[in-house]
C-alpha cells in the first residue's frame, strides 16, 4: 500500500467520526435528540476503530494523535454537553431553566467539556505506559461520553410518552427492562452524572484496560459483548442492552481501583514541566 494511503486510512476514520459529532450538534439544535445520541454513539465506535486501523497498517503518527484528540474534544466533550443542556433546559418542570438549577446545569456541562479537554491533553503528554501498560489513568473520554449518551438514549426509550422527553416510539424493538416507565424527573440526575463523569475523567484513578482474560468464559463474554455492541450501535438497536456491559465494567473497574493493592501502588506521573 502506498505510504500516503496507509497514513490516510486511520485519519479518514477519525474524520468520519468528527463528522458524526458535527451531525450530532445539528440534530440537537433541530430537536432530533434520538438522532443526536446515535451520532455520538457512532463517533464512539469509530474512535475505537481508528487506533486499530492505524496499528494494522503501521500508520501511527504524531499528526494522527493530535487529530484524534481534536475530534474527541468535539465528539465526547462539546456534543454530549450540548445535547444534555439543550434537552434539560427545554423542560421547565425540571428546574434547569433559571436560578440555581440553570447555574447547576451550565456548570455541569462546562466542567464536562473542560474535563474532557484536560483528559485528552494529559493523555498526550503523559506516557501512561511508564506507569503500567495494562491501565488507563482516569476514565477514558470515549467510555465516559459513550456511557452518558447511551443512558440518554435509554431514558428517551423508557420515559413516559406523554412527557416532553419521552420518545419510546423511536425504539421499535425489545425492551430489556420490560414495561418500565420513567417519569420526566429521572432526567434531573443527569447533571450529577456529568459532574461525576468529569471528575473520573480528570482523575488519576487506575482503570484496567479491557482485554481477553485468562478464563475463556470471561473472554467469550467480552468478545461477544463488544461485537454485539458495535453491531447494535450502527443498527441503532437496543441502547438498553448496549448500556449493560460498559456500565458493569466501569463499576468493576472503579471498585478495583479503590480496593486493589496493585492499583494503589501505581504512581501518578506528572503532566507539568519540571521546575
Amino acid at each position: 500500500m502506498p505510504r500516503f494511503l496507509r497514513y490516510l486510512a486511520p485519519n479518514l476514520v477519525t474524520s468520519t467520526g468528527l463528522l458524526f459529532g458535527l451531525l450530532s450538534l445539528v440534530a440537537t439544535s433541530d430537536g432530533r435528540f434520538v438522532d443526536a445520541g446515535w451520532f455520538i454513539t457512532w463517533a464512539v465506535m469509530l474512535d475505537r476503530m481508528d487506533g486499530l486501523v492505524a496499528r494494522t497498517f503501521k500508520a501511527t503518527s504524531p499528526f494522527g494523535v493530535q487529530m484524534d484528540s481534536f475530534a474527541d474534544a468535539i465528539n465526547f466533550g462539546v456534543a454530549p454537553a450540548f445535547l444534555v443542556y439543550t434537552m434539560l433546559s427545554a423542560v421547565p418542570a425540571l428546574g434547569f431553566t433559571d436560578g440555581f438549577g440553570r447555574g447547576l446545569l451550565l456548570g455541569a456541562c462546562a466542567l464536562w467539556v473542560l474535563a474532557t479537554v484536560f483528559r485528552l491533553a494529559k493523555f498526550n503528554v503523559v506516557a501512561e505506559s511508564e506507569s503500567s501498560p495494562d491501565v488507563f489513568l482516569g476514565v477514558p473520554t470515549t467510555l465516559a461520553a459513550g456511557l452518558l449518551v447511551i443512558w440518554v438514549l435509554v431514558l428517551l426509550k423508557y420515559t413516559a410518552p406523554d412527557t416532553v422527553l419521552g420518545n419510546p416510539g423511536a425504539f421499535d424493538e425489545p425492551r430489556v427492562f420490560g414495561e418500565l416507565q420513567l417519569s420526566v424527573g429521572a432526567w434531573s440526575y443527569l447533571p450529577a452524572a456529568m459532574l461525576l463523569g468529569a471528575f473520573l475523567m480528570a482523575s488519576n484513578l487506575p482503570q484496567p484496560k479491557l482485554r481477553p482474560a485468562k478464563q475463556k468464559l470471561i473472554t467469550v463474554i467480552i468478545v461477544v459483548g463488544a461485537a454485539s455492541g458495535f453491531l447494535f450501535a450502527f443498527l441503532r438497536f437496543m441502547p438498553d442492552y448496549m448500556a449493560l456491559l460498559p456500565s458493569t465494567w466501569l463499576v468493576i473497574a472503579l471498585v478495583w481501583s479503590v480496593v486493589s493493592p496493585k492499583a494503589r501502588q501505581i504512581p501518578s506521573p506528572p503532566f507539568l514541566p519540571d521546575a
